[in-house]
């Protein structure tokens, strides 16, 4: 990874308050996915939601996206009600989601969306050029998707939803079908990421220790219907730029064993 970093303004608040999201069923019946979801993350905040599987976290961040319309309550991301998909919005999924006809150069520009409008083409190209070196991608600007490893498309998804300066970063499981010492590396790059920006960023994750990482609070969710069960502040020093540092913390431990308590009782229940 370079030293350069893309500069970005301050990141955005989200408000999440008494949202539930329900789905029609065919016998006039809904089944209903998220209840009553009280959540505000705040400026340049990186938060994690866990839970069990079928709480509903992607469906959370589907919406807070605008992706997903809710059911009823209110999301807002900075001072505007989500009606559709914010301004100045990255989002990062499981699978890197390139155009397998276009460069890494070209797929980054992509996530330029409606900043791209208001630069040159210098300065756009500058961005690009400038996100793919914060991802470490910069030597293989001109390969295509089929020729990187899935480290690097992940890379590459990353650089695109940073290249606009986002002000809120919404990520679902971007490394969950990464092998495990792929996975520890992108972490740790994503850590350095974080602690270059402003960005607000809400992280979707079923590994624990992956959350305890990375976040300043992780949200933990119940199931059937999925709610905020706790917040958890992650109290550990930052920045946290490599992730034996972890491995023999003691509060580090705790903090794993408490998510990992709350989300082992909600399934047992």
């Amino acid at each position: 990874m370079t030293a350069s970093a893309v500069v970005t303004r301050q990141g955005a608040t989200v408000d999440i308050v008494g949202v539930s999201k329900s789905f029609n069923q065919r016998s006039d019946s809904a089944r209903v996915v998220l209840r009553d979801v009280n959540l505000t993350v705040r400026s340049g905040e990186f938060v994690s939601i866990v839970g069990a599987s079928g709480c509903g976290k992607t469906t959370l961040i589907r919406m807070v996206a605008g992706l997903a319309p809710y059911s009823s309550g209110m999301i807002r991301v900075g001072d505007t009600i989500v009606k559709g998909v914010p301004k100045r919005l990255g989002f990062v999924f499981q699978d890197a989601a390139l155009m397998p006809w276009r460069t890494v150069r070209a797929n980054v520009a992509m996530g330029l969306n409606e900043t791209g409008a208001l630069l040159s083409k210098a300065d756009a190209r500058t961005k690009v050029e400038e996100a793919m070196g914060l991802v470490g991608l910069s030597a293989f600007a001109d390969y295509y998707p089929g020729q990187l490893s899935g480290g690097m498309k992940q890379r590459a998804g990353l650089a695109r939803a940073l290249v606009s300066e986002p002000d809120l970063m919404l990520m679902d499981e971007p490394f969950g079908a990464l092998d495990a010492f792929t996975r520890l590396r992108l972490q740790e790059e994503l850590a350095a990421i974080v602690a270059r920006t402003t960005t607000t960023t809400m992280f979707v994750t079923h590994d624990v220790d992956e959350a305890v990482f990375l976040s300043d609070r992780i949200v933990v969710m119940s199931t059937s219907p999925g709610t905020v069960k706790d917040i958890i502040e992650v109290d550990l020093p930052r920045p946290r730029l490599r992730r034996e540092g972890l491995l023999d913390n003691r509060r580090a431990a705790e903090l794993r064993d408490q998510v990992l308590g709350l989300v082992i009782e909600d399934q047992a229940r």
